[in-house]
C-alpha cells in the first residue's frame, strides 16, 4: 500500500486531482472574499472592435500605435490614478512617427505601465529613448505579463516580482506571491461592482486630443506632450466617471485579439483577469499559501497507520470502512475551509490513501473470508449436493440447519424400461454403470441449469427441489420446463445406448408444489439436506402414478395452476392417494403452446371439453368430445377410460353422491 500511495502521489494523477479540487473550491468558495475598491477594467471588447472598425476609423486589430496613444490620453484626461496596459509592443510599426507618438505619450503619463516579458520590453522604449528622457524613467515603467499556467494549461500561481500587478503600485509591490484567490470570471466581478468599460470610449475621446496637440506642438517629446495634456479639459461623466481615481487595467477580450486564457474560475477569460486578480490579492494580502508536498505525505502516513490500527482492533470491514469514510469527510471539508483561511492543503494523496488502505483491508478481509469459507466447505463436506455447500459459503446464515417451512416444487423421476436393459446387459456391468451415469449426469445438469437442488439419487431415480435452499421465483414453471427438457435429453441416451441393444428407455416424472419442511436429516457422520411433508409425498406418488395413466409427466393441482397460460396441461383425474381424505386434481404436462402440433392442440381442446362435461355429469357431451379426442390420439389411456365411463353412465347413471375421484392405493 505504501508503494501504491507513493506511486499515486508522484504520478500526474495526484496533482491533477488537487488542481481540480482547487478549481472547484475557487468557483464556489466557502467564504467569498470582497473585491478591494479602487480598480476598473477597460477592454478592447467586441463593441470596441465594431465601433473602431467602421468609418471614420476603419481600424483592424492590432490597432495603430496612435490608437493606443489615444487610449492612454483618454484615460489620463478621465482622471485615472494608474494605467496598467496588458499589451506588449515587441516590433516596430510601419510608421516610425506612430511609434514615437506612443512612446512619448506613454512616457508623458507617469502612471502608465506597459507590458514586457523577462527578455524584452516595448521596442520604442529602447536604451537611447530612456537615456534621452531619463526623468520619465526614475521608476520602473514595465511589468512582466508572462502567463504561467500549470501543466494542464490553467494558471493558478502568480509570481509577484517584476510582474505587471506589482508595477500597479507605487512603489512596486513585493512578495513571493502564491496561489491566487479568485473573485470569479468577468461576469462575476461585474456583478460585484467592478467597472468594466469598453476601450472605444477612451480611444474616441483621445484621438481628437492628440490631433490638437500634434498640430499645436509638433515636438513629440514626453515633456511637451505632458505640458500640452495639462491644458486639455478633463473628460467628465458617463464612462469617464467610472474610472476616475482608479487603477485601471487595460486588456483585450475580443475574438481575434488572442488574449483569452484558461483560468480556474471557468472557461476562457481575458488574460487581463490574471493580472487584475493578482493586484486584488496584493491589495488585500490575500494570496493563498500552499503547504509543501511533504505535509500531504505526512497526513497520508497518519491516515494509513490509524486505519491499520483500527482494522487490527476491529476485524472486518465495517469499522475500518466507517473510519475511512470519516477521514474523507474530514479531509475534504478541511482543505475546502483552509482555502478561505489562506492555506491550501492538497487533499488528493491523503484522501486516496484512506481509500487505498480500505481497499487493502478489504483484500485482507476477502482472503480471510476465503479461508473461513474453505473451513465451512470442509465442515459441511457430508452434503451430497455442491449447491448446498455453495449456498452456505455465500451466506452461512441463509440455510437454517434446524429446519424451516418453505414453499417449493419437488421433482421425482424414474426410468421406465431400465429392467429390460439391465437384463440384456447382465454380462456387461461396466456398460450399465456408464449408461446410468450418463443419464444422471445429463438429467442433473438439466435440473441445475433450471435452478434446482439435486437432493439424492436412488439407483436410476432422481429427487430434486426447486425453491430450496435458494429462493427461486416461479419454481413451479422452472420445474416443468426442466421436466420437459429431461424427456428430450433421454432421446440422446436412447440413441447412444439403449437402441443398439433393442431397448427404449422412458422417464416418468412427478412434480408437486406446496409447503414443505426443509432441513437436515442424517447422523453425525452423514447428513442430507432434504425436504419432507405431504407435498413431497404426493410428488413421489405422482411419479409412480404415471404407469396407471400411461403418461410421462404428472403434476399436482397447484403446479398446474402456477403454469397456466405459459405451458399446456391436461387434467386427468381427481386423485385420492392412500392415507388422504382430500382428493387433488392431477394433470399431465404437454409443453409450451408454440412447441405443440396443430393435432395435439386440437386433441387437448377436445379432451378438456370432454373432461369438463364428465366432471359435471353431462355424460352425453363428454362421450362425444372424448370420442373426437380418441380419434386425434389413439391409445391414450385416460381418454379411453373416461369415454368408456361416460358411455356406461349414460346407460346407468351413477348415484347422486358420485364424485369423479380415483383412489390410488399403491405407493
Amino acid at each position: 500500500m505504501v508503494l501504491l500511495v507513493a506511486a499515486f502521489h508522484f504520478s500526474p494523477f495526484g496533482p491533477a486531482l488537487d488542481r481540480a479540487f482547487f478549481d472547484a473550491a475557487s468557483r464556489r468558495p466557502m467564504v467569498a472574499s470582497a473585491v478591494p475598491p479602487g480598480s476598473a477594467l477597460v477592454l478592447v471588447d467586441p463593441s470596441t472592435m465594431d465601433r473602431l472598425g467602421r468609418e471614420p476609423y476603419a481600424m483592424r486589430w492590432p490597432f495603430p500605435r496612435a490608437a493606443f496613444a489615444a487610449l492612454i490620453v483618454g484615460l489620463e484626461r478621465a482622471g485615472t490614478e494608474r494605467i496598467v496596459l496588458d499589451f506588449t509592443f515587441f516590433d516596430h510599426s510601419e510608421s516610425a512617427e506612430q511609434d514615437l507618438l506612443l512612446a512619448a505619450t506613454a512616457a508623458a503619463v507617469p502612471g502608465t505601465i506597459l507590458g514586457r516579458t523577462a527578455r524584452q520590453g516595448p521596442v520604442f522604449w529602447d536604451d537611447e529613448f530612456r537615456r534621452q528622457h531619463a526623468v520619465c524613467f526614475t521608476k520602473p515603467r514595465t511589468g512582466e505579463v508572462d502567463f504561467k499556467p500549470d501543466s494542464d494549461g490553467i494558471a493558478r500561481n502568480y509570481v509577484v516580482t517584476r510582474s505587471l500587478a506589482a508595477l500597479a503600485f507605487d512603489p512596486p509591490a513585493s512578495g513571493p506571491g502564491g496561489l491566487l484567490r479568485w473573485h470569479g470570471g468577468l461576469e462575476q466581478i461585474k456583478a460585484q461592482g467592478v467597472p468594466v468599460v469598453p476601450a472605444a470610449h477612451f480611444i474616441e475621446a483621445g484621438l481628437p486630443i492628440l490631433d490638437r496637440i500634434s498640430r499645436e506642438a509638433p515636438d513629440l517629446s514626453p515633456a511637451a506632450l505632458a505640458a500640452a495634456l495639462q491644458k486639455e479639459p478633463a473628460l467628465e461623466g458617463g464612462a469617464f466617471a467610472l474610472v476616475r481615481g482608479r487603477t485601471v487595467f487595460v486588456g483585450a477580450n475580443a475574438a481575434g485579439t488572442y488574449d483569452l486564457k484558461s483560468l480556474p474560475v471557468g472557461g476562457l477569460e481575458p488574460g487581463l483577469m490574471y493580472h487584475w486578480t493578482a493586484w486584488t490579492n496584493l491589495t488585500a494580502d490575500a494570496f493563498i499559501t500552499p503547504f509543501g508536498p511533504g505535509f500531504a505525505l505526512a497526513v497520508a502516513a497518519l491516515v494509513m497507520l490509524t486505519l491499520l490500527l483500527i482494522a487490527t482492533r476491529w476485524p472486518g470491514l465495517t469499522v475500518p470502512a466507517v473510519a475511512a469514510i470519516g477521514f474523507v469527510v474530514v479531509l475534504l471539508p478541511a482543505a475546502y475551509a483552509g482555502l478561505s483561511a489562506g492555506w491550501f492543503f492538497a487533499p488528493a494523496t491523503p484522501t486516496v490513501t484512506a481509500l487505498f488502505t480500505l481497499l487493502g483491508i478489504a483484500a485482507e478481509s476477502f482472503w480471510t473470508e476465503r479461508r473461513r469459507k474453505a473451513e465451512i466447505q470442509a465442515m459441511f463436506g457430508a452434503y451430497v449436493d455442491p449447491g448446498v455447500v455453495a449456498q452456505l459459503v455465500r451466506d452461512p446464515g441463509s440455510i437454517r440447519l434446524g429446519g424451516e417451512r418453505r414453499e417449493a416444487t419437488v421433482f421425482f423421476s424414474d426410468l421406465a424400461g431400465f429392467t429390460d436393459l439391465s437384463e440384456k446387459l447382465r454380462d456387461r456391468p461396466e456398460l450399465m454403470v456408464e449408461i446410468v451415469n450418463a443419464y444422471l449426469d445429463e438429467t442433473s445438469e438439466c435440473l441445475l441449469n433450471h435452478g434446482a437442488y439435486v437432493d439424492k439419487y436412488i439407483g436410476d431415480a432422481v429427487m430434486a427441489v426447486f425453491g430450496a435452499p435458494s429462493a427461486l421465483p416461479d419454481h413451479a414453471l422452472a420445474a416443468c420446463r426442466a421436466a420437459l427438457e429431461a424427456q428430450r435429453l433421454l432421446e440422446g441416451i436412447n440413441a447412444r445406448y439403449a437402441a443398439p441393444v433393442g431397448v427404449s428407455l422412458a422417464v416418468r416424472i412427478g412434480l408437486n408444489t406446496g409447503d414443505m419442511i426443509v432441513g437436515n436429516l442424517g447422523s453425525a457422520r452423514k447428513k442430507n439436506y432434504t425436504v419432507m411433508g405431504d407435498a413431497v409425498n404426493l410428488a413421489s406418488r405422482l411419479e409412480g402414478a404415471n404407469k396407471a395413466f400411461g403418461t410421462g409427466i404428472l403434476i399436482g393441482e397447484e403446479t398446474a395452476r402456477r403454469v397456466q397460460g405459459v405451458l399446456v396441461t391436461r387434467p386427468l383425474a381427481r386423485l385420492r392417494v392412500k392415507g388422504k381424505a382430500t382428493a387433488v386434481e392431477v394433470h399431465t404436462l404437454h409443453g409450451a403452446p408454440a412447441d405443440l402440433s396443430a393435432t395435439e392442440r386440437e386433441f387437448v381442446a377436445a379432451y378438456r371439453a370432454g373432461y369438463d362435461a364428465y366432471v359435471n355429469r353431462d355424460f352425453a357431451a363428454a362421450r362425444d368430445a372424448l370420442a373426437r379426442a380418441a380419434v386425434l390420439r389413439p391409445g391414450d389411456l385416460t381418454t379411453e377410460r373416461l369415454h368408456e365411463e361416460s358411455t356406461r353412465f349414460l346407460a346407468t347413471p351413477p348415484p347422486p353422491e358420485w364424485e369423479a375421484v380415483l383412489k390410488l392405493d399403491s405407493k
